[in-house]
């Protein structure tokens, strides 16, 4: 008997240190021997999701609830069958056995006295009142959670239901009451005061919430710390669900590549063991594919999304239009937004759908009324996103009236605040309108000033539709056809870097890395054809001086004293259309593709350019595929140190 308590004390030591791998083995081989009890199984289900997925953990956790059941300790069960239940209802989405679980839980709660277990069985109620939109009873339940979490001593139960409370707040149109007590659960879980399921689904729903509001730099820092958490602990299944996040949120910052790449990696990491999250994987995935033209591609993700239960809109619509069906476009959208069930947040995100297909489809007066709307839900949350999405579509519609004018004065409000939310392909959107607007009223120069940064910065998201039809209205004849060395800088982990230094500070580096990056640009006699907030696009004509360049940037960043950002270089030449100030073509999609190759410090380049440059060494020769390329292009690595 020794034994066998011997290691199975140590791996209920290592479960409380969080050594999760070494608590599995021991538990493991305890259990194959029958001698582990119903809250051994339990930990042995704990450690089994956290080294591997809940499906490996679950069970267990079904084991320690029929054991707990036989040894009369009804509560217990009850709480596990609650816990079974969400798992197979929220998570797997076998909502006929996790309703069966729940029932479970109701039943042997019914005649206990109340306690913790009752509270988080209130927290799986108020779940399904909120996939129903009943937001009255969500937050019922949740400040029912919430009081039996303080009453008994449970702080879990206590955040998780000021969390349900938060949902219930912020979808109902209370953003500062809601907000309130979002702040409240995030700060006791960076605290480290909740247990390691408890913090995850803290930070899930406060990355959700955010998301929810279109606040997505809130959304990117907590996305950030939820990943560090995870990586800290060693949590294998969990980074899955981070990367959805992070992919919505490179989407939004134009890193379409990195955004595809990464709601791939989530699509394929969650669906052995999450189908409701990998559905948002595959619709984020589908989102980023209709962005970069490709329409039969992202036609498959929604397709896998809206199989797995995720609802593929606005991106099925907005699918349709791009592929010129209008009049389905149009139903399509008008039957997502007579749902019931979405929430002011939701609505947000359709509404822009449906003022630009009405438009499209000649109904300016629908597209007026979903103007309207989306402005009093902008003005309920007033995050920058929203108002920059309102100003966007009531441009749009006074553009549809006549009124170019009116349009122009929203249309630049707009596009400032896209600017100040660092979104550059709906700040490219927003040129496109403004530079049809000025047209409209006579101002040439003015109309083709905007639409060539729209074609620039099409061009630099590989955003290959929009750039065609920014092209078209531009004159596709404009413009010069030039060979040119493209340079395109990208700071590394900004986001997560700023969280660790402050705001201050961090804002004071960007300053001198602006500052100090364009001296260098200038010495070297490159143009700065663009800069976006985290990076810079450079144009040389000279390939030695484009080298010179990029290398002193990384010494510059390496010496300089204090705080300064890791920075990625790409370098290619090739040929680009010229027009105005701007360049846009194959040449900077490809130093574009390029320079997303590069890590932190790194300078990479194509070797068709290094091979034109005498003075140069290099290391780590690959050929590689790029997005919009059709064949392979062999790449390198800069020795600059």
């Amino acid at each position: 008997m020794s034994q066998v308590l011997e290691p199975v004390q140590a791996a209920r030591e290592a479960i409380a240190q969080r050594r999760w791998q070494e608590a599995h083995e021991l538990l493991a081989a305890a259990d194959a021997d029958g001698r582990l009890g119903a809250e051994d199984l339990e930990r042995l289900g704990e450690a089994a999701t956290w080294v591997r997925d809940p499906v490996e953990g679950m069970p267990y956790f079904e084991r320690a609830y029929a054991a707990h059941l036989e040894a009369g300790n009804t509560r217990r069960a009850g709480y596990l069958a609650a816990f079974i239940g969400h798992y197979y209802s929220g998570v797997r989405l076998q909502r006929s056995i996790g309703s069966g679980w729940i029932r479970r839980a109701t039943r042997l709660l019914a005649d206990e006295p109340e306690g913790p277990e009752h509270g988080y069985l209130a927290l799986e109620e108020a779940l399904v009142a909120w996939g129903k939109n009943d937001l009255e009873t969500t937050l019922e339940k949740g400040k029912y959670a919430e009081e039996l979490g303080r009453r008994y001593g449970d702080r879990a139960l206590e955040v998780r239901g000021l969390q349900r409370q938060a949902m219930a707040l912020i979808n109902s149109g209370e953003l500062e009451e809601g907000k309130l007590l979002l702040d409240e659960a995030a700060a006791a879980a960076m605290s480290g005061e909740l247990d390691p399921y408890s913090t995850i689904v803290v930070y899930c729903n406060t990355i959700g919430a955010c998301r929810d509001v279109a606040a997505f730099d809130q959304a990117g820092e907590w996305t950030e710390r939820a990943t560090a958490y995870c990586e800290s602990q060693a949590v294998n299944p969990f980074p899955g669900m981070c990367r959805v996040n992070r992919a919505e949120i490179m989407r939004f910052h134009g890193k379409l590549d990195e955004a595809e790449e990464t709601a791939a990696q989530a699509s394929r990491e969650l669906s052995t063991w999450a189908p409701r999250i990998a559905a948002a994987a595959y619709y984020e995935l589908g989102e980023v594919r209709l962005l970069l033209g490709e329409l039969a591609q992202a036609q498959e993700a929604f397709d896998q999304a809206d199989g797995l239960g995720h609802d593929p809109e606005p991106g099925r619509s907005l699918l349709l239009l791009a592929r010129r069906r209008v009049a389905p476009a149009l139903a399509s959208i008008r039957r997502a937004l007579t749902d019931e069930t979405v929430s002011y947040p939701g609505r947000a995100r359709l509404l822009p759908a449906l003022v630009r297909i009405a438009i499209e489809a000649g109904d300016v007066e629908l597209a007026r009324e979903g103007a309207e709307e989306l402005r009093a839900i902008a003005e309920r949350y007033a995050t920058p996103a929203l108002l920059a999405g309102n100003a966007h579509a009531e441009g749009s519609v006074r553009l549809a009236e006549g009124d170019a004018d009116g349009a122009i004065r929203v249309f630049r409000r707009a596009l400032r605040l896209w600017q100040e939310t660092n979104a550059p392909y709906n700040a490219a959107q927003t040129r496109l309108m403004l530079g049809t607007a000025y047209r409209a009223v006579g101002d040439e120069d003015a109309a083709m000033n905007e639409l060539e940064h729209a074609v620039a910065a099409f061009s630099r998201l590989g955003a290959r539709l929009d750039r065609e039809r920014a092209a078209e209205l531009l004159g596709r004849d404009a413009g010069e056809k030039v060979t040119k060395t493209f340079l395109l800088t990208d700071i590394v982990n900004s986001t997560r870097t700023a969280e660790v230094v402050g705001d201050a500070k961090w804002t004071k580096a960007l300053r001198w890395h602006d500052q100090t990056l364009r001296e260098i640009f200038r010495l070297n006699e490159g143009e700065v054809v663009s800069h976006t907030g985290d990076g810079f696009l450079v144009a040389f004509d000279d390939r030695q001086r484009a080298v010179d360049a990029a290398i002193a940037v990384q010494r510059a960043l390496r010496s300089a004293p204090g705080i300064t950002p890791d920075v990625r270089i790409g370098l290619h030449a090739d040929e680009a259309t010229h027009v105005g100030e701007n360049y846009h073509g194959k040449g900077v999609h490809v130093a574009a593709r390029i320079g997303a190759l590069a890590g932190a410090c790194d300078i990479v380049a194509s070797k068709s350019f290094v091979e034109g440059v005498s003075d140069v060494r290099w290391r780590d020769e690959r050929e590689v595929e790029l997005k919009g390329v059709a064949e392979p292009v062999a790449v390198v690595n800069l020795v600059w140190r």
